[in-house]
């Protein structure tokens, strides 16, 4: 019978463990997830339903979206927008946060920038729907060994990058309509290659932590611009949202 499991758990269960460390082997590493076990690490749905995400290297540093806590495309507070809600405008912070964002209002890529470093991979949330809504502070992200993952056997081998602390509960990262959010994940921080590994080829994005399985976008990692095969994954660290790619190069320095 084949197994199901939620392979990517809400980061902020980790966030207190601190950086996750991989030792060297062909077989599973220390950090590795393993998920099965409970209603909370199983899901209905499978990474073979999910959208492989793009690897486009055209992404520049520092791009100017829309800022929290300002008006999209010159809304002002109180404007409709094709949202509702008792006065609050669609395209506003405080929208946002009452209304967290759906898989079908949102688009994820996760890609290869050569300005950011070889271990950095830019994870990139567009709201394409018609209101603001509101994302977690961060995405939800899992590096694979995609030959263990949605087996009928054997244990799947996942780890998840640590994360800023400190956070605290909502309110949400607020995206307005045909904005943009942006994560990093640093694969390697250190750029050390002791106790390192390079069996993690996959990395699975979710935009949000609320959102279901079905709406893992899955990558495949290469080494960009250098060689072949795939960069090594050790100690990973997953930055916050933000609104220009520069700030979130900056929230994923831990």
């Amino acid at each position: 019978m084949n197994q199901t499991r939620r392979r990517i758990l809400p980061l902020v269960l980790i966030a207190a463990a601190g950086t996750m460390a991989l030792s060297a082997c062909s077989g599973s590493a220390n950090g590795t997830v393993s998920a099965g076990g409970g209603a909370s690490a199983s899901a209905s749905g499978s990474t073979s339903g999910s959208t492989s995400g793009s690897t486009s290297s055209s992404t520049s540093t520092g791009q100017p979206t829309q800022s929290a806590g300002s008006s999209n495309g010159g809304s002002t507070a109180g404007s409709s927008n094709g949202g509702s809600g008792s006065g609050t405008s669609a395209t506003s912070d405080s929208y946002a946060y009452k209304h967290p964002c759906t898989g079908g209002q949102l688009t994820v890529k996760a890609s290869y920038d050569s300005a950011l470093g070889v271990t950095k991979r830019l994870i990139e949330v567009t709201n394409t729907g018609s209101a603001s809504c509101g994302l977690t502070y961060y995405p939800s992200v899992a590096i694979d060994n995609s030959a263990t993952i949605n087996t009928t056997s054997g244990t799947p081998e996942t780890v998840q990058p640590a994360v800023p602390g400190g956070l605290g509960g909502p309110p949400y990262f607020p995206i307005y309509a045909g904005a943009h959010a942006y994560a990093v994940v640093d694969l390697d921080p250190s750029h050390a290659t002791s106790g390192a590994s390079k069996q993690y080829n996959t990395l699975s994005v979710i935009a949000t932590t609320e959102l279901p399985d079905a709406d893992t976008v899955n990558t495949t990692i290469t080494e960009e611009g250098s060689g072949g095969g795939n960069p090594y994954v050790k100690s990973p660290f997953l930055g916050l949202y933000r609104s220009t790619v520069t700030d979130a190069v900056s929230s994923a320095k831990g």
